[in-house]
């Protein structure tokens, strides 16, 4: 299974809501969401290896990083 993608708004938001998870203790990462699943426009995402996506974008939202959805990893 892959892990799930947090998709944001722009290539910024998706630095800092990587940066924001690893200060956390979290192994996060970006990367270019699929054109199949691009629905914002920017085309990036957030991945976390070790924290459930809801709780994830749960924390991401809390601080201010709008997130516009999360795919199911089996979908990729």
């Amino acid at each position: 299974m892959n892990n799930p993608l947090i998709m944001v708004g722009s290539v910024t938001y998706a630095i800092k809501g990587r940066d924001l998870l690893r200060r956390m203790g979290y192994r996060a990462s970006m990367e270019r969401t699929p054109a199949h699943l691009n629905r914002v426009g920017c085309g990036y995402s957030i991945t976390v290896d070790d924290l459930d996506a809801i709780k994830a974008s749960r924390i991401l939202e809390e601080n201010g990083i709008k997130v516009y959805g999360v795919s199911d990893g089996d979908t990729l």
